[in-house]
């Protein structure tokens, strides 16, 4: 996935299965389908959506607790459900799609959270992106030469 139309599109699409699972449960294919029609997407949106979705949500327990740790003042389970989600989503990313730029899933994170979050969103996850960048190669989780 890139930082184009369709890596954009699959990123909103994700948020949104992933918000619909933590604020009343799975994700199902129905929501899939109306979303979809609701948005027009093509297919390798769609797939590029579900595969992240998957993807995250065995993995949540992983993610979340990198959020916990560059975002201590709140329990995340605490945290406004988009800007975990758009968090989630960013550092999966971060950690597990190395054909996309850093400087891209940041930017796009922060574009999710001023478009579907608060008011404060877009500082707040720049700045926990940034923590997570400034400090994945001291643990070893990323490959320094994929920054832009």
């Amino acid at each position: 996935m890139s930082g184009g139309p369709v890596g954009r599109q699959a990123r909103t699409l994700a948020l949104h299965c992933l918000y619909v699972n933590d604020a009343r449960g799975p994700c199902d294919i129905n929501l899939m389908d109306w979303l979809c029609t609701e948005t027009a997407v093509a297919g390798s949106v769609r797939r590029n959506a579900e595969s992240m979705v998957s993807d995250i949500l065995s993995d949540v327990d992983r993610l979340d607790e990198i959020i916990g740790q560059y975002a201590p003042a709140l329990p995340v389970k605490f945290l406004a459900i988009v800007d975990r989600n758009i968090l989630r989503v960013a550092i999966y990313e971060l950690t597990s799609r190395e054909n996309v730029p850093r400087r891209v899933i940041v930017n796009e994170a922060t574009e999710l959270a001023s478009l579907f979050g608060s008011e404060s969103s877009a500082r707040f996850v720049n700045g926990v992106l940034g923590s997570v960048l400034n400090n994945l190669f001291e643990v070893g989780e990323a490959d320094p030469s994929r920054v832009d």
